[in-house]
Order: C-alpha cells, then structure tokens, then sequence
C-alpha cells in the first residue's frame, strides 16, 4: 500500500471520529429555528409551539431559539437558509408558500432548489385557509360575499395577503377564478401573515383568504368574520365555519403543510436524531390542542424525512398545475 492511501485512510478515519464525537455533543449551542415571516403568523406561532417540547428529548442542555427573517413569502429566508453549514444548529420551518409556489409559479423561479438544497426532516402540522371580511362588510353569508365580490362594488374592496405569492394571495386569487371574471379586487400585500389579517380588522382592506393559523385570534375575538373554509372537513375549533365544497367551490379545498428542514447534507444520525425529537413532540396532548386553538392540526400521518420529502414533491406538482389551470402567475 502506498503510503499516501494509507495517509488518506487516516485522515478519513480521523474526520469521521471528529465528526462523530461533534453529534455525540450535539447540541452543545442554541440550535436556531427560523421561519420567513414576522412574529404573529402561522409559521411563526408553528415553530413557537416546537421548541418547547423538542428541547428535553434533544439533551439537557439543549436551547432552540426562533429566528424571525421575514420577506417576499418565506423565500428571503429560504434562500438564507440553502447558504447555511448542515450542522443541525440552522434549521427552518417553511410552509407550502417558499418550497411549492414559489418554485412552480413563479415566472423566473428561486435561487434554490426544493428537493436538492435541502435535508427534510419532518412534517410539523396543516393549516386551512379561511375566507375573512372586515367587521362591517356588507353581507353576513358566503354566498351573499360571493355576489358583492362578483359585482361593480368590488373594485373599491381590495383585498390583503402576507406577500406576493404566498399561499394566501393565490388562494385569494383561485377565489377570484372561481367567482369568475367580474371580482376587480385589487391585491394589498402585507409582510407576514398577522399585519394582513390585522388590516382587515382594522378595514383597511376588505377582505382576505388567510392562514387559520394566523387569523384563529383575530376570528375568537370577533374582529374579523370568517365565511368559509378551504379545509375538507368543518375545523374542529371553529365548527360554525362551512368549507368551501359545502358553498359549492371545491376547487378552493386547500391546505397549508409545516415541514421542518435543514440545508442539504445533514448526516443521517442528525436527520433522524432531529426527527424522533419532532416528532415526538407532536405526541403531547396539550401541544395538539395548542396546535388546534391557534388553527392549526399537528401532523398525525406517516412522518419521516422521506415522507416529507414527498410531500414536498408532490405540492411542487399541485401548484405547478394550480398555475396551468388557473393562469395565476407570480412576479416581481
């Protein structure tokens, strides 16, 4: 044997015991969670309701911190996010907006590639969205709000979003496609989820089709009137909401999936460290219903990091041919 493949062979050797003893410490600093909106959204209020349980099965002295880095609908911070070593300290909950829509129905696509820039790790929760006007919009029912947005009247009622395509705007927009060509609704985008409902509350905008998750506080403290949701099922928090197929929209069925990831390359004893550790916290009962009272429905399906990866897969697919079928572009 030459003696340089018998230095190579060490030096392998010596980088695999480094690297092992690194998991071994694992965590031995804050690991950081961070999502792509402000404080108060639905991704947010996800990661918030993560750290607290995933903390103990992670060690003793494990800390997770979230990290708000908010803009252009979760992408600003996915784009960080792919720059970042794959050492278990930087990862991100990101939702359908920055790994599907983005990617699929933008019109000159992302800095970063879904399925190969990044380690799954799990699937967090789901989240409907819900159809919501201002206090004093001029109809109580859905149906009555469907004739008002197909009328001359919606031109003077714009409607708010969390950020040019974000799931919001284009399930606002698969509502205008469904009402047909009359709603003249004009987009008012805000940075994140919270300001946007917020915006309807406060009348500033008339309506919105937003994340449960980041309307749920805003529908119990009767500041905004939520008419429908896009769930297939009445959500169990709010059961008085009807769905969208109920009004006879089934093409507005719609859900928002929480996935937990990393950059590309995490090892294998991380990826799955990190995932007992999520997943298990979405076995506690109380952390479920704190899921559901914030509007959101912890993940009980098949959860592994393939698993996510194909959810990742497939909504890439569904929002690709939302985008054939519908029209519905993003720019900017």
């Amino acid at each position: 044997m030459k003696r340089r493949d018998v230095l190579l062979g060490a030096g392998a050797t010596l980088l695999t015991t480094t690297a092992s003893r690194a998991q071994d410490g694992y965590p031995d600093r804050p690991i950081t969670i961070s999502n792509g909106y402000g404080p108060g959204g639905s991704t947010d209020v996800a990661a918030r309701l993560m750290i607290d349980q995933m903390a103990p099965s992670l060690g003793t002295n494990a800390r997770l911190i979230v990290e708000n880095r908010a803009g252009a609908s979760g992408t600003v911070a996915t784009t960080w996010l792919a720059r970042q070593p794959a050492d278990g300290y930087s990862l991100m909950i990101s939702e359908s907006s920055s790994f599907a829509i983005w990617p699929s129905m933008h019109e000159s696509g992302t800095r970063y590639r879904p399925l190969a820039d990044f380690t799954w790790i799990s699937t967090i929760c789901t989240a409907p969205m819900v159809f919501i006007v201002k206090p004093d919009f001029p109809a109580q029912h859905a149906q009555d709000a469907f004739n008002i947005l197909r009328s001359e009247q919606s031109a003077s009622l714009d409607y708010s979003s969390s950020g040019p395509g974000s799931i919001p705007h284009i399930a606002a927009e698969m509502l205008k496609h469904a009402l047909g060509n009359g709603v003249r609704s004009q987009h008012v985008p805000y940075r994140g989820g919270a300001p946007a409902v917020l915006s309807v509350a406060k009348g500033e905008t008339a309506w919105g089709v937003a994340s449960l998750g980041s309307a749920a506080g805003q529908m119990q403290g009767n500041l905004v009137r939520p008419l429908a949701v896009t769930s297939a099922q009445r959500f169990p928090a709010f059961p008085d909401v009807p769905t969208f197929a109920e009004l006879g929209l089934r093409d507005m069925e719609l859900s928002i999936f929480y996935l937990l990831h990393s950059p590309a390359g995490l090892s294998a004893e991380l990826t799955a460290r990190l995932n007992r550790s999520s997943v298990a916290a979405l076995t506690h009962g109380q952390t479920r219903e704190r899921f559901v009272n914030a509007g959101m429905q912890a993940w009980d399906g098949p959860n592994t990091p393939e698993s996510s990866r194909d959810i990742v897969e497939r909504e890439l697919k569904r929002f690709a041919a939302i985008g054939e079928r519908t029209g519905i572009k993003i720019s900017g």
